[in-house]
């Protein structure tokens, strides 16, 4: 074995980068063993810094997570790095929280009700302008447990997601599924699709959202008359049902005179026809049900709109897809054994 010298191999640790100094050898069969293989086992990253340098690049601008991770540990990295490190950590963790592993699966699930929430958050991306990430939300009714899915594709394709992520977590030893959504009919069947035995219900404030859009078309915008009668209508829903408005709303079409304010009568029966098993409250409430999304309003901004939609921000697409990976990682409970693994 021939000497070649010493090299130096910068390694991060929590500390700071650590420079270190080792024996460069090299054989006479052409092999050889680099200094970061002699001194650091191959790893640039020490283990708690790998999980720093994700965190805060996960959580703040790669410029402001280049500073502070300066600033606090002495860690140097540029916001080229940062972008990089976040793109080969998401595929890592995509491919844990893809794997078939019954030790993800959650506890307590045989004696509750699991639910699940469904939403959409438009990002920009750079070439093809503002596009909807669907977010997957899951968490049982006692609140010990909580899982975060994002995907930037085709509603068929979130409807396969929302299936493996079930599946992971042991959705099927679950007393109940239950599914909070919005209106949209396509979402509506392709996770009935996936998901066949959960019952889906349409957040009530939804609801009120297309009863407002109703009362704006036929009173005005911001009329106390309209007021009254969206407030009268959203009562009346969340208290006797969909059949006892649908009765009004069609005795009130007979009163009107303008093409348009039938028109918007119209559209709203037609609405709340469809869903009449998905929006009849009394009957939910009563059963003990959750009817409403806050939940997963909760989760866009906190896991989506904080980190993707700052001022002025554009993503390419696997930069918004690595990203989406990474904080839905953040934001559910499997964090530290994740990221544990990913390092």
């Amino acid at each position: 074995m021939r000497h070649k010298g010493r090299k130096l191999f910068e390694f991060i640790s929590r500390f700071g980068n650590v420079p270190l100094q080792g024996t460069y050898y090299r054989c006479a069969c052409s092999n050889s063993k680099s200094v970061s293989v002699l001194v650091a086992a191959g790893r640039k990253f020490s283990r708690a810094a790998d999980e720093l340098v994700v965190r805060y690049g996960a959580s703040n601008s790669f410029e402001k997570a280049s500073y502070y991770l300066r600033k606090d540990f002495r860690i140097r990295l540029s916001s080229e790095t940062l972008r990089s490190r976040i793109l080969a950590v998401s595929g890592q963790i995509r491919r844990h929280r893809n794997v078939d592993d019954d030790t993800y699966e959650w506890e307590h699930l045989p004696d509750q009700r699991l639910y699940g929430y469904a939403d959409g958050v438009l990002i920009h991306l750079r070439q093809e302008g503002w596009k909807e990430c669907k977010l997957l939300r899951y968490e049982d009714a006692a609140g010990r447990h909580r899982s975060h899915r994002a995907l930037l594709g085709a509603v068929q394709d979130f409807g396969s997601l929302a299936r493996r992520e079930a599946v992971r977590i042991g959705a099927s030893k679950a007393a109940e599924m239950v599914l909070l959504m919005d209106g949209a009919e396509g979402l509506h069947r392709h996770l009935e699709k996936n998901l066949p035995s959960a019952r889906q219900i349409v957040d009530y404030w939804h609801v009120c959202q297309h009863i407002s859009e109703c009362a704006t078309a036929v009173y005005g915008l911001n009329t106390p008359a309209g007021h009254r009668w969206r407030s009268t209508c959203c009562h009346r829903l969340r208290e006797d049902g969909p059949k006892s408005l649908l009765r009004s709303l069609r005795q009130s079409k007979r009163q009107r005179k303008s093409d348009d304010e039938k028109e918007a009568l119209s559209k709203l029966i037609r609405f709340l026809k469809s869903r009449t098993d998905r929006i009849d409250y009394p009957t939910l409430l009563q059963e003990g049900y959750r009817v409403d999304s806050g939940p997963i309003e909760s989760s866009c901004k906190t896991v989506v709109q904080s980190r993707l939609k700052g001022p002025g921000m554009r993503w390419s697409r696997p930069g918004a897809t690595a990203m989406l990976e990474v904080r839905c990682a953040l934001y559910s409970d499997i964090w530290e054994k994740t990221i544990k693994n990913c390092a």
